[in-house]
C-alpha cells in the first residue's frame, strides 16, 4: 500500500503537466468567420494574423453563415468575442433578439455584399420577378443560416410575392450541378449566393466559365415595392455590379446589396481589447478587408 501511495505521488507532476498541455489556452480573440475559402474567412484569417503579431492569442472557428456567427456572438457560454454578419442578417438577428442590442458593437465595414441569382439559361427565369410566379420550381439557398437565406426572407417580407417560391437547402455546388442537368425531374429554378461584387468563388467561377448553360438573373426597382425593413432600418441598395471583373468573362447586371459587418461583443471584450481592435482595424484595415466598397 505504501509502495503504491510514493507510485502515485511520482505520477502526480507527470499527470499534472499533461493535463496542463491539454487545456485550451486563455484566447484573446475567438473570431466566428465564415465557411473556409470564401470572404468572410478570408477577413478572420486576415485579423487573427494581425493580431497575432501583437503577441495575442486569436482562433477562428469557421461557420455556416452569419446567422450562427451572430448567435456564437451573443451567447455568454461561447468564447466568440468577434464575428463577421451581413447588416440584413443582424437587423433579423436583433428582430429576434432585442436583448442583444446593448451589447453588440460595429467595429468596422467590410464593404458591399450583393445578391447573385444564378439561373438556367433556358429555365424560364429572366428576372427575379419570375419567382413570383406560382410554380413547381425551387430556389436553393446554401444553409438556413446562410446570408442568402436572410436575404430571401427579408425580400419575402419586402415583397409577399416571394413567398411564393419554395426554398430548399442545398450546398451551392450541388445547386449549380442540377441547374445544369435541367430536365423535367428536376424541380430547381435558381441558385441564390450573396457575396462581394468582385470576388470571385468557386460557384462564381462556375457560372462564368459556362456562360452557355448558366445566367445572372438581375433584381430591379420594379421587382420590389420598397427596400425599407420593418422598424425603418434600409439595409439594402439597389446596385449596378460587374461580376468577374479583370477576368475573360465578366457580366454587368442590376441587383441587391448590403454591408458586411465586423462585429464584437461588448460583454466579451475589456476596454484593452476594444482599443487594440480600433487600432487595428484603423491601421491595418485595407489589408483584413481589401477594397471595400
Amino acid at each position: 500500500m505504501l509502495r503504491s501511495f510514493r507510485t502515485f505521488c511520482l505520477l502526480l507532476p507527470i499527470l499534472a503537466g499533461i493535463a496542463s498541455a491539454q487545456a485550451p489556452p486563455a484566447w484573446d480573440f475567438v473570431v466566428s468567420s465564415g465557411k473556409e475559402g470564401g470572404f468572410y474567412y478570408d477577413v478572420g484569417k486576415r485579423l487573427r494574423l494581425v493580431l497575432s503579431r501583437e503577441q495575442r492569442v486569436v482562433d477562428q472557428w469557421s461557420s455556416d453563415g452569419s446567422l450562427q456567427n451572430l448567435a456564437r456572438l451573443a451567447d455568454p457560454s461561447s468564447p466568440v468575442n468577434v464575428a463577421l454578419a451581413q447588416a440584413d442578417a443582424l437587423h433579423r438577428y436583433l428582430a429576434d433578439n432585442p436583448e442583444f442590442k446593448d451589447d453588440f458593437i460595429v467595429l468596422d465595414d467590410v464593404g458591399k455584399e450583393c445578391v447573385f441569382l444564378i439561373t438556367r439559361r433556358d429555365g424560364g427565369i429572366e428576372t427575379a420577378s419570375d419567382l413570383k410566379k406560382p410554380s413547381k420550381y425551387r430556389l436553393s439557398v446554401e444553409s438556413p443560416d446562410s446570408g442568402a437565406a436572410v436575404t430571401y426572407e427579408s425580400l419575402s417580407r419586402l415583397e409577399p410575392g416571394f413567398r411564393k417560391t419554395n426554398v430548399t437547402y442545398v450546398d451551392v455546388m450541388e445547386g449549380l450541378l442540377q441547374l445544369r442537368l435541367g430536365g423535367d425531374y428536376n424541380e430547381l429554378a435558381a441558385v441564390m449566393l450573396v457575396q462581394r461584387p468582385r470576388t470571385l468563388s468557386p460557384a462564381l467561377d462556375i457560372a462564368l466559365d459556362n456562360l452557355e448553360t448558366y445566367r445572372i438573373a438581375p433584381i430591379r426597382p420594379s421587382d420590389l415595392k420598397k427596400l425599407t425593413l420593418p422598424g425603418g432600418q434600409a439595409v439594402y441598395s439597389f446596385e449596378t455590379v460587374t461580376a468577374g471583373f479583370g477576368r475573360g468573362q465578366s457580366v454587368t447586371f442590376e441587383t441587391l446589396c448590403t454591408r458586411g459587418l465586423l462585429l464584437g461583443a461588448r460583454s466579451k471584450l475589456d476596454n484593452e481589447r476594444r482599443v487594440l481592435l480600433a487600432q487595428t482595424i484603423l491601421e491595418s484595415g485595407s489589408y483584413i478587408a481589401p477594397g471595400s466598397d
